[in-house]
């Protein structure tokens, strides 16, 4: 029926303009939550500008024009130290001002004086300039692609409207136009909107690349309404030329076309949101990195004034830190914008929303990481200058960041006591639960056999204070071994045992200390071990049970060596394969070997027989020519009646100095040789570099020459050095005393010192562990070094830990073991002869006689006619 096609037509038109209605009220509140939005990041901009020119730059030039006298002041008191220093040079050694580091830092701050403002605004310029540059890249490299990866994302089937051409809105309104394109021109044209939109007025000159925007028809003027003004253009998502006042003369299938291009409004809206939260995240980082250089240029100012002096040099320097940290920054955070920026466009190329969308999720992530690193750029430029007070002043200066964790615990504490009675009581309750608990832990080790020192250790360890004094105690060399620095380490022993359980919910602080009291070493020295020249070799723990519990795990299954019962009340001794003994729970060190080279063959038992031998024979041959001798003088002096010949003392004289010839023989057989020592292998030499700290005794901490080490190297392998003037070590000497001397300005012990050693040759990486280099860091900065100069030490003898060879060489004289020689000696009667006198008419048969006689008496066989 007519009438009735005609009310049901005028119903659905009705509820068709009430619906589109609803859809245009939704869209206009979602477009001015936007718009407040985008208004924030290009305010945030403009504070940025206002910031670099109005604000850091103008300061930055009061601050220098007031500090350049003062610097100038200092540098000339700096110069007043360094001559008095060079005075006392002749008694003392100080190293106050480094003229080379003085005068530098003087023409740095004269340059940083007249060049300061003029650089700060550079350093901003330098930050849009390289993000340009960036995007002019990544967009150059963009439109050069061809068959890219994103290609495909331009085949994604969708409805959805396109985007504007890309232009910068916001430039033109700034007092200073730079041209660039960044986030917020990236969520307009994806909305469709451009700067008229927000503003409400035009800028001039405009960027040629934004859309063309007409003033209201009606007023001639450009108005900021409640949606973009493309949205009202036919075609577009509320077309004026599809208002509900023409749905009358509309058919349904059109005005079902037109709420459907509002119902795409809606979700254009809800998905634009991550591109607006990306452009103002990208302004956000910008201020920050604005406000993080401008407080290192003025922080720079103050820090020159110290920087003159090597105590507090470390002040400017850290400075210098922060400004090359920040522009590392600066470039890394252009170059994650430009990328960002690039899949924008990337995704933007194929005029589909939904890609645009799933890009702009993906980009925020990388932005929100990007807007904390800016963040943190701030901390550390607001607390890197008093920082570097702190560290030069020993901790009298705080850093606001430790400041504002003070204020804000006092808060807390007062939120606290505030809160009500009942938390306080249940505070002072587990404060005193754990102070009983301490106390209790402190007087049953005392009754346990505990020393004073551990037990105060379990009771007052946990106030960190007191540990980190006793820490700093132990660690220094002149003070190992005395009764201070003994107290020292039983009282670590005990803060550090009372840790074992603190971690244990609820219960840790009750049940740390009474465990701790378990652990203990026993310091009676009845019970210890000792070997048979009175050496300390080890001490059972305080509860034998715990010891033995401890002691079953450091071996292997089916490994452990048989143990010994312990005798008369000594401790246990384990007693391995080969025989050797080792006292229980003590490590056991390797025997260090090395092979000796005498210059001369090693004396033995054969050789003294063989020299002794020798001796007898001369000896022989000796008293075979006296006696022939004395013969001859006797028959051819016959006439005088008897022949003398020596007599009996001085032939004894004779084998008296024989024997003691070759008693010095073997006394030098038996005393040292001169030779050399080869110790080879990482362990044996880096034990040995320990002996050699052990020998120094805590001195050389201003350094040891290479001529000393040489002496200590040798003394530690037992060799005597020679007095020929040359060094005992020779081979590599100048490796092993730079690794000595590093090692004495840091104060290391033996032990540390092999474990450097040993870590760095041993490590695949050659590096010394993170542990082992932040503790030698620690000790070096207890012992009065800044964390620079402590890194630097500790980096050097790195290093020449590295160049430790593998072997060394010691020249000189070793003892060796005595031979026990008896020297056998026998004599032999001398008997003398006298010979009648006759008239020569016999003579030759009594001399025949006297020689046969002779021949027989001495042995010989064949002198002078021999037998018949």
């Amino acid at each position: 029926m007519p009438i009735v096609d005609d009310v049901l037509n005028g119903l659905q038109i009705q509820i068709d303009t009430l619906w589109y209605n609803l859809l245009f009220s939704l869209a206009g509140m979602g477009w001015s939550l936007q718009r407040a939005f985008l208004m924030m990041g290009y305010t945030i901009e403009l504070m940025n500008q206002w910031l670099v020119d109005n604000a850091f730059t103008p300061l930055i030039t009061q601050t220098n024009a007031s500090l350049q006298v003062a610097v100038s002041l200092s540098f000339v008191v700096a110069l007043l130290v360094l001559g008095i220093t060079y005075l006392l040079a002749a008694f003392a050694r100080m190293r106050v001002v480094e003229p080379k580091n003085a005068i530098a830092w003087y023409l740095a701050g004269a340059l940083f004086f007249s060049l300061g403002p003029s650089l700060y605004q550079g350093m901003s310029d330098f930050r849009r300039t390289l993000s340009s540059a960036f995007y002019a890249s990544s967009l150059s490299g963009l439109s050069a692609a061809t068959g890219s990866a994103f290609d495909s994302l331009s085949s994604v089937s969708s409805s959805d409207m396109g985007i504007l051409n890309l232009c910068d809105n916001f430039g033109s309104y700034m007092p200073v136009w730079n041209y660039t394109i960044d986030g917020l021109d990236v969520a307009l044209a994806y909305l469709r909107a451009d700067g008229i939109d927000l503003m409400g007025y035009p800028s001039t000159p405009r960027d040629p690349y934004c859309q063309p925007h007409t003033p209201d028809p009606a007023t001639g003027l450009w108005t900021a309404g409640s949606l973009p003004w493309e949205w009202r253009r036919p075609g577009s998502f509320f077309a004026n030329d599809r208002d509900p006042v023409f749905f009358s003369l509309m058919t349904a299938l059109e005005r079902a076309d037109s709420i459907a291009m509002a119902s795409a409004a809606q979700g254009r809206l809800l998905t634009a949101w991550p591109l607006i939260l990306f452009g103002v995240t990208e302004q956000l980082v910008y201020l920050l990195l604005t406000i993080a250089q401008g407080l290192t240029f003025i922080s720079f100012g103050v820090a020159i004034l110290f920087a003159f002096f090597k105590k507090t040099e470390v002040i400017a320097r850290s400075i210098i830190d922060l400004w090359i940290e920040l522009i590392i920054q600066t470039v890394v955070i252009a170059l994650i914008q430009s990328l960002v920026v690039t899949f924008f466009l990337a995704g933007t190329a194929s005029g589909n929303g939904i890609v645009v969308l799933g890009v702009g999720l993906i980009c925020l992530i990388f932005m929100v990481i990007v807007l904390f690193s800016g963040v943190k750029a701030v901390w550390n430029s607001f607390n890197r200058l008093f920082t570097a007070f702190g560290q030069a002043t020993g901790g009298a200066v705080i850093s606001p960041g430790a400041a504002t964790v003070m204020t804000a615990a006092g808060a807390v504490g007062a939120v606290g006591i505030a809160a009500g009675a009942g938390a306080l009581v249940s505070s002072v309750a587990g404060s005193a639960v754990s102070v009983g608990s301490n106390t209790l832990a402190g007087m049953t080790a005392l009754q346990s056999g505990a020393t004073p020192a551990q037990a105060a250790g379990l009771t007052f360890g946990g106030v960190q204070p007191l540990a980190e004094a006793a820490r700093a105690i132990t660690r220094l060399p002149t003070l190992r071994g005395t009764a201070l620095g003994d107290t020292a380490e039983q009282f670590m022993e005990g803060a550090t045992v009372r840790r074992v359980a603190r971690d244990v919910p609820g219960y840790g602080r009750t049940l740390g200390p009474m465990l701790g009291a378990t652990l203990l070493t026993d310091y009676d020295p009845e019970k210890a071990a000792y070997d048979k020249q009175g050496r300390l070799i080890g001490r059972p723990m305080l509860v034998p049970a715990v010891g033995e519990g401890l002691e079953a795990v450091t071996y292997p299954r089916g490994k452990r060596p048989q143990q010994r019962h312990e005798l008369d009340g000594e401790f246990d001794w384990f007693e391995d394969d080969d025989g050797e003994l080792y006292p229980g729970f003590t490590p056991v060190k390797r025997k260090r070997m090395g092979t000796f080279t005498p210059v001369a063959p090693t004396p033995t038992e054969a050789s003294a027989d063989e020299e002794l031998a020798r001796e007898r024979e001369t000896y022989a041959d000796d008293m075979r020519g006296e006696e022939m001798e004395q013969h001859i003088s006797e028959v051819t002096q016959s006439a005088v009646g008897s022949g003398s010949g020596k007599s009996d003392a001085d032939r004894s004289e004779g084998a008296a100095g024989r024997l003691e010839r070759s008693a010095e023989a073997l006394e030098r057989a038996a005393g040292s040789l001169t030779g050399s020592l080869r110790v080879a292998g990482t362990a044996d030499v880096t034990s040995v570099m320990g002996d050699v700290m052990r020998l120094l005794g805590g001195r050389g901490t201003n350094g040891v020459d290479h001529l000393t080490v040489g002496g200590l190297m040798a003394q530690a392998v037992g060799v005597t050095p020679l007095n020929d003037g040359r060094p005992p070590v020779r081979d590599d000497l100048a490796r092993f005393g730079m690794f000595i001397d590093g090692a004495a300005r840091l104060g290391l012990s033996p032990e540390q010192t092999e474990q450097v050693g040993r870590e760095v040759k041993e490590t695949p990486d050659r590096r010394l562990t993170e542990t082992t280099r932040n503790e030698l860091i620690d000790g070096a900065i207890t012992a009065g070094r800044s964390r620079d100069e402590a890194e630097r030490e500790v980096n050097r003898l790195e290093i020449a830990a590295r160049l430790l060879p593998n072997e060394m060489t010691a020249y000189g004289s070793m003892p060796v073991p005595s031979i026990t020689v008896a020297p056998e000696v026998k004599v032999e009667p001398i008997i003398t002869v006298e010979a009648a006198e006759n008239n020569g008419e016999d003579s030759d048969s009594d001399y025949d006689e006297a020689m046969r006689s002779s021949a027989s008496m001495s042995g010989s066989s064949a002198v002078l006619g021999g037998t018949e």
